[in-house]
């Protein structure tokens, strides 16, 4: 190219930059000036030959008169789209009065548009006539027409340098134009995957029952500029005018914080504003937090507000109220807070058990609410990263989409994002789903604490992440604690997030999705809706079927006739193989005695196929890659999805095959088992096989533990009626006289309640008949240990709770009353005694409303035998009011 080929085009570079720069300012859009500081360190560097020139702004933020200087040079340039003579004068006046002329000897003043023809301005000839540095206004006000003719002087290498530097600007700006028109098109190829989550049942749309606490949380996290008026709405409301009559009554000085003024700031006009809105509002709330936690039981502060001499007999007086009150408003402030807090935060991480709901929970979120704001959105199911190889599979998973932008490194990446972002007023979203199917764990641990540092210097590109608890625990936990604390928002447990209700419709709409008719006890509606991937593997069973009631579901059965369905789905001739696959796995990890993992190289053809069935549905096994990252099948890992059916597993293999074959194994497995991680499962069902099988060599080995009885109480429940026996029945009686420990006795005393199969050895009538045996001492103290927390006894609260169980037997209806049987009602007559007063009047009210009933008569009647004296009053009075009527 001929040197008036490369002065043409450098020109017509500049040109085309001066006018993008003018285009995006009238649109309101001055990113692109900052842009421009940064762009311009080369070509300053190159044009006025000073290398070390550098961005001031990188060095202080906000620095003052200038944007670019170089200490050698002692150059220093301010880059302005403002071409005004008061501009002008503004940037002298700054860099005068900071004392730059200390720094640098020439300051100059690029015009990114176009210079005025003139500036004749008297305030600016005083300014430049006052300057410690020598100014002139023709020479150093340069707009993109002067930088064209310092071009002129330079070598054709250096003008070729800058052409290139301003191609190379160009043709990212043309990329990610590119990228911005198809954005539409890039974004429906993460909506495709959601449909493959569907096809393979990961996820199942019909039973989706949304957190309504956690769906709250993601639309402040997510929408921001939508949902902050929520904030505004809080902070209006919010009042400290009762408080503050408190402190005046009891002499304090008023709290000051005007809060309803922070709701009225104006409107924000897209993200940056919004940010900049919700930190003032931060800061304010923290700090009026920080002033209200003395006289709060709440917060983090140690201190507590402590009164002047002179004063003290007004805090005697006042102090309940004033920090009660106190305890109020912190507390309102800490939801104003965190609401703030989701607004900007930029990581929200769900954890969980596996099959607990987060794959249906994040497509949703995807699916519905994310589509129906437009808010952009890559999901991204992280098993799927390990078809890519390096250290940037998120990156690279994203640039496999064909409209994907063209980016040379994480950063460009995100900054494009981040532009979209603020161009459409909402965050620019990943979901990542299931971080814990990475099979590099290792590697994976280390990309993602570098992919989440990059995330987070851009401020409106947000990520979501689950991950299974365990893996988030052994693994992750030490990416996000405490790096990125102030970044993350965590959901510990979308169960627990779930009003009883949304677990009610849940277990409906599982039930209605798999067709099946059932009828369950309230005992097994409670055990299918507090886990979801035991409810997925009963549905799983059951699917399009009718089986009538049940009233206990045990999850031995349930593993067991999943396992049975499992290996019957494979030809006749691989079912007895791929029984012995799954043993072949449980042998391996009680040998090496590792179980979160086991290498597959000495599987053969057939039990590969096997396992590769039974990984692709991710109920029993999933895959696991060793710390290399290599996916060859002679070195893959698997392991087992569910921890409670890989202890089942075990426990099956060993009472089933080894038992059978190998029984002196069985004594050295229960020498070293104690040691396991797997040692609680593993012991429960190894029990409760050998009971169900009459495997008596496990028995003997389970019940030689020293620890049996506490295994046994432990696991009780687990015990179906077809293997309870009267020894059963007396080993519980004898715990009962015997236990000491209150969660103990809690744990047994509700176990045998919620037994109420009569016809079952272990029933409530257990319960009746020890309760009958203990006088008033000895009764308080157990229906104390029962009704206790599993933080053991604060205060009276436990007749609280007394009292909340005879007010919801109060609350049932007539037919459900009755359903109870009689041990059950006469279990609820030995605590009236401890319950409140309220209730304890109406239920004595009720047994002699009732007193005629065959149900009610009895239960009385089984009072007959209590020890205590209050139980005996509690009936002689129930009794005579009957007389009476």
């Amino acid at each position: 190219m001929t040197r008036q080929e490369l002065l043409q085009k450098s020109a017509s570079l500049l040109g085309r930059f001066a006018y993008e720069v003018r285009v995006s300012n009238a649109l309101g859009l001055f990113d692109i000036n900052t842009i421009a500081e940064d762009l311009l360190v080369p070509i300053f560097a190159t044009i006025l030959d000073c290398p070390n020139i550098q961005n001031q702004n990188r060095i202080q933020m906000n620095y003052p008169a200038v944007d670019l200087g170089c200490s050698v040079s002692r150059i220093s340039i301010q880059v302005t789209s403002d071409a005004s003579s008061s501009k002008i004068n503004e940037t002298l006046e700054k860099f005068q009065s900071h004392g730059l002329d200390a720094d640098f000897d020439r300051v100059l003043v690029y015009v990114l548009t176009e210079r005025q023809r003139s500036y004749n301005s008297k305030a600016l000839a005083a300014t430049v006539a006052g300057l410690p540095i020598e100014f002139s206004i023709s020479r150093d006000i340069l707009d993109f027409h002067d930088l064209a003719q310092l071009i002129g002087e330079l070598s054709n290498e250096k003008i070729q340098q800058v052409c290139d530097l301003l191609e190379g600007e160009f043709k990212k700006a043309d990329a990610n134009a590119k990228f911005r028109a198809e954005l539409d098109a890039f974004l429906n190829v993460s909506g495709q995957k959601i449909e493959d989550e569907k096809r393979t049942k990961k996820y199942i749309p019909s039973v989706f029952v949304e957190t309504s606490g956690t769906k709250e949380q993601m639309r402040f996290f997510a929408h921001p500029m939508f949902f902050h008026r929520k904030i505004d709405d809080a902070l209006s409301r919010f009042s400290l005018e009762q408080f503050n009559e408190l402190l005046r009554l009891a002499q304090i000085d008023e709290v000051h914080g005007d809060l309803p003024s922070l709701a009225s700031l104006p409107a924000p006009k897209d993200l940056p504003d919004l940010r900049n809105r919700l930190t003032a509002q931060l800061e304010a709330t923290t700090r009026l937090k920080d002033r209200v936690s003395v006289f709060s039981w709440y917060g983090e502060r140690e201190e507590r507000y402590v009164p002047k001499d002179y004063l003290t007999g007004y805090w005697t007086v006042f102090r309940h109220n004033v920090e009660s009150n106190g305890s109020g408003v912190h507390r309102s402030l800490d939801e104003i807070t965190d609401q703030i807090n989701l607004a900007l935060a930029k990581i929200f991480l769900v954890t969980g058990m596996a099959g607990q709901g987060k794959t249906n929970f994040v497509c949703d979120l995807v699916e519905n609410q994310f589509r129906k704001f437009e808010i952009p959105t890559i999901f991204i199911p992280a098993r799927k990263l390990n078809d890519f190889h390096g250290s940037n599979r998120i990156q690279d998973y994203i640039a496999n989409n064909r409209f994907a932008p063209e980016t040379r490194d994480i950063h460009e990446l995100l900054a494009v994002f981040d532009e979209v972002a603020k161009e459409c007023g909402k965050p620019f979203i990943l979901a990542i789903d299931g971080i814990n199917e990475v099979g590099d764990l290792d590697g994976f641990v280390s990309e993602l604490r570098v992919f989440l540092d990059a995330l987070c210097q851009y401020d409106f590109v947000k990520v979501i992440i689950t991950c299974r608890n365990e893996f988030f625990d052994h693994k992750f936990a030490g990416v996000f604690e405490p790096e990125f604390a102030n970044h993350l928002h965590r959901v510990q447990d979308l169960r627990n997030e779930m009003s009883e209700d949304n677990k009610t419709r849940l277990l409906r709409s599982y039930l209605d999705h798999f067709q099946i008719d059932v009828g369950l006890s309230s005992s097994a509606k409670e055990f299918l809706k507090n886990d979801l991937i035991l409810l997925r593997i009963f549905c799983d069973i059951h699917e399009g079927k009718s089986i009538g009631d049940v009233p206990e579901i045990y999850k031995g059965d349930l593993f067991e006739a999943y396992l049975t369905m499992k290996i019957k789905e494979f030809p006749v001739s691989l079912q007895r193989v791929a029984l012995a696959s799954i043993y072949k796995i449980c042998a391996g990890m009680l040998e090496s005695g590792e179980f979160s993992q086991l290498q597959l190289d000495g599987f053969e053809g057939a039990e590969i196929e096997i396992v590769e069935k039974l990984i692709g549905e991710d109920i029993i096994l999933r895959r696991e890659l060793p710390t290399t990252g290599l996916a060859s099948i002679g070195i893959e890992n698997i392991s087992f999805t569910y921890d409670e059916m890989r202890d089942f597993l075990l426990a099956h293999f060993v009472v089933f095959e080894l038992a059978a074959n190998a029984p002196e194994k069985v004594d050295q497995l229960f020498k070293a088992v104690t040691v396991w991680p797997i040692y609680e499962g593993f012991f429960r069902y190894a029990y409760v096989l050998a009971r169900k099988n009459n495997c008596d060599g496990v028995i003997r080995s389970c019940e030689a533990f020293d620890d049996f009885d506490q295994h046994y109480l432990n696991n009780l429940e687990l015990l179906s009626v077809d293997v309870q026996t009267e020894n059963d029945v007396s080993r519980v009686r004898s715990l009962l006289r015997s236990l000491r420990v209150v969660n103990d006795i809690h744990h047994l005393a509700w176990t045998l309640f919620r037994k109420r199969d009569e016809a079952a050895p272990l029933n409530v009538q257990i319960l009746a008949d020890h309760l009958a045996d203990l006088d008033d001492a000895a009764l308080e103290k157990f229906v104390k240990a029962m009704f206790s927390s599993e933080h053991g006894y604060i205060d009276d609260r436990w007749k609280d709770r007394v009292s909340h169980l005879l007010k919801s037997l109060l609350g049932l209806d007539d037919d459900q009353q009755l359903g109870l049987g009689i041990p059950a009602l006469a279990v609820a007559l030995y605590f009236v005694p401890f319950a409140r007063w309220d209730e304890r009047e109406a239920t004595k009210n009720l047994f002699s409303r009732r007193a005629d009933e065959p149900v009610f008569r009895d239960a009385v009647s089984m009072c007959n035998q209590a020890n205590s004296d209050s139980v005996r009053a509690c009936k002689a009075e129930i009794s005579g009011e009957q007389a009476l009527a």
